[in-house]
């Protein structure tokens, strides 16, 4: 993968030339306040803080440490978690020589005229809320993937941030900043390898059992959980896994916070299928089928899921396995060499596109014919600062609008999931035999999960049904009313959040497409 120089970003960053920070004026979090953002300190530089910085963010610290982004100035961190704030402060101190302010309440940063830019890496509950705020507080934001934690509150950031254009808002969908993924595009558009017959996408990563306990569990003394909660429901948590303990990492497993795999890591593969596909909105109709099998533990979401996204141009198929090749053993299955990423099927041939953006392209025989390995997924920060100083929403690649459509995908799949039932694999079939794309992906389904030491006679499987979408509404429809009624009403389309922390809504915009 290409790496990212010093020479690299200069170039980018003369995208927009040397234009100065506008300040946009603001509603802070929705309560009128004045604060404006200011046009940068004194000597020119961007001056960043970073939200969330437990796992990801930590990451994103060090993308801002001094010389590592020239032209930006890492001022501020913030986290609801008083223990990993100190200790990030001191590995920062330490190991990049600066000094950074500490708050533990995104609103008391959010008023400081000392910051310009924010970049967020919060659990996935606080996405659409901190976007929205941060816009109103004439901010510029980076915020990670997924956009949000349902498709209402994700749409409401869209429109905060075409109200606010003067603000930019990058997505961390970084395969938007590939350089290889847009050549295969054009490679599989000039006709070589045909029609695309499917798209797939393939979230294939080890998720062992995160234990099975009775009740509520205890919150650590150092986390401020009414600010941690956000948005979310105030309950406590009813998880204590050894690694990551009550609150961190495995909220990833529950509906109040997360959508599983295929929110986390899918979102990726979800953006770049339907990148392939050139569908800029929701699919017509969505099915899902899968559970959580292999171990019985406190996590809601399925560690085994299916979804097929019915587009016009072709299906797309999502699939998402937590468990072994077989158990026992530590390695992933894998299809036509891919475990995270996206194959993209055609007529002539098909496209591997790997979790770091690489494209292969192979015939129907599984010989390579051309490789883009180029990588640019590391330039994504690195375009957000460009945009800033440049002030142009063109030159962002990472648009909200795409992030949105494609993390909708994500709650459609898990929607159908919810509103489904457990069936016994013959009334699955049953189900699903008019599709010879689900019924492929079913028979490789069962024989991992037999690997797994499943009886598949007897095994539940939960089968979602068959939901029509209608676009424009970003609603469900169709002439089961009851099924309809029962995925408009899912917390994964629409939660307004509790007191204190209510999503602002926003007349629906569109800000970009694909």
């Amino acid at each position: 993968m290409k790496s990212w120089s010093r020479k690299d970003f200069l170039k980018t960053s003369l995208l927009g030339g040397s234009a100065a920070l506008l300040a946009g004026s603001s509603r802070l979090y929705g309560q009128g306040s004045a604060a404006i953002a200011k046009p940068g300190s004194a000597n020119g530089d961007i001056r960043i803080a970073i939200v969330g910085i437990h796992s990801k963010g930590n990451g994103h610290i060090k993308t801002f440490y001094p010389g590592k982004m020239p032209g930006t100035r890492l001022v501020a961190l913030c986290d609801a978690d008083a223990d990993v704030l100190a200790k990030r402060v001191a590995e920062t101190e330490k190991g990049a020589g600066i000094k950074v302010k500490a708050y533990r309440d995104y609103r008391k940063l959010l008023e400081s005229n000392d910051i310009d830019a924010l970049v967020v890496a919060t659990p996935n509950h606080w996405h659409s809320l901190m976007t929205i705020w941060a816009v109103e507080a004439g901010k510029d934001i980076y915020i990670e993937k997924p956009m949000s934690h349902n498709i209402w509150e994700g749409r409401q950031a869209v429109g905060a941030a075409h109200k606010f254009s003067n603000r930019i808002v990058q997505a961390g969908t970084q395969n938007r900043s590939s350089l290889d993924i847009p050549r295969a595009i054009e490679y599989v558009r000039s006709g070589k390898l045909g029609k695309i017959q499917l798209a797939r996408g393939l979230c294939y990563k080890p998720r062992e059992s995160i234990g099975l306990h009775s009740g509520p569990q205890p919150v650590p003394e150092s986390i401020d959980y009414n600010l941690w909660t956000g948005p979310a429901d105030l309950v406590p948590p009813h998880r204590n896994s050894p690694k990551n303990g009550t609150v961190h990492y495995d909220w990833h497993w529950f509906w109040n916070y997360g959508g599983g795999d295929i929110s986390n890591q899918g979102i990726h593969q979800m953006d770049v299928a339907r990148w392939f596909l050139g569908e800029d909105g929701l699919p017509p109709s969505v099915m899902t089928f899968g559970g959580r099998f292999g171990y019985v533990d406190d996590a809601e979401t399925p560690n085994t899921e299916v979804s097929i996204f019915n587009y016009k141009n072709a299906p797309l198929v999502f699939e998402v396995r937590g468990l072994p090749m077989k158990a026992g053993m530590k390695a992933m299955d894998s299809y036509r060499g891919t475990r995270v990423g996206v194959v993209i099927e055609c007529e002539g041939g098909y496209v591997q596109i790997s979790e770091s953006g690489t494209c292969g392209i192979y015939d129907n025989h599984g010989k390579k014919i051309t490789q883009f390995q180029d990588g640019g997924l590391g330039t994504h920060p690195a375009n957000f600062v460009a945009a800033v100083r440049s002030r142009r929403q063109s030159d962002l690649r990472g648009h909200i609008e795409n992030c949105h459509t494609s993390t909708s995908l994500c709650h459609l799949a898990n929607i159908s999931y919810l509103v489904g039932a457990e069936k016994s694999d013959a009334e699955l079939v049953d189900a699903i035999k008019t599709s010879p794309k689900l019924m492929e992906v079913h028979g490789r389904v069962v024989e991992h999960l037999i690997a797994n030491g499943a009886k598949i006679d007897t095994t539940k499987i939960v089968s979602g049904p068959l939901l029509e979408i209608d676009n424009a509404t970003e609603r469900f429809v169709g002439s089961n009313r009851v099924v309809a009624d029962k995925a408009n009403s899912s917390l994964l389309l629409k939660r307004i959040g509790r007191e204190g922390f209510t999503i602002p809504e926003y007349k629906p915009q569109s800000v970009a497409t694909t």
